[in-house]
């Protein structure tokens, strides 16, 4: 049986997270394997956006690209973070040459975001890549204010 989202415009950043970290990992597997996938990715990257720090992204120009895999059916998600004059903006495709590629599966993309997952030892086990200029790579995720569970 498919996992159902709640309506994620009626909930807050902390309680999105919330939400997320409280899923079990076959709850978690289950959504990002289902037609929801889409949405929570969406939801939270246009949220990610939202959340850049302005003191810390006002000096940046840099292009993220992000490739969220196993996709149902195969493939990936693609999505562009563009980061230039104290603006960050998300595209559903990328379009411009990125400085890092970040490249994790969903759940652990779900698991990053909302702080129940350590990206170094995601990175040391190979569950997350990034390619690129990966000193800049991680530093990225310093830039943005993403509530804790």
């Amino acid at each position: 049986m498919s996992q159902t989202l709640p309506d994620l415009n009626t909930l807050s950043l902390e309680q999105l997270v919330s939400y997320t970290a409280g899923l079990s990992d076959a709850s978690l597997e289950d959504l990002m394997s289902g037609p929801e996938r889409s949405v929570l990715l969406d939801e939270y990257l246009d949220r990610m956006a939202k959340q850049a720090d302005p003191n810390k992204i006002k000096d940046q120009n840099a292009v993220v690209h992000f490739h969220i895999t196993d996709r149902p059916g195969g493939g990936a998600d693609n999505y562009e973070m563009v980061i230039r004059d104290g603006a960050c903006v998300i595209n559903r495709q990328p379009v411009e040459n990125a400085k890092v590629t970040v490249t994790l599966d969903g759940v652990r993309f779900v698991k990053l975001i909302s702080g129940t997952a350590d990206p170094t030892k995601m990175f040391l086990t190979r569950k997350l890549k990034i390619s690129g200029d990966m000193i800049f790579g991680g530093k990225v995720l310093g830039w943005f204010d993403f509530p804790t569970p």
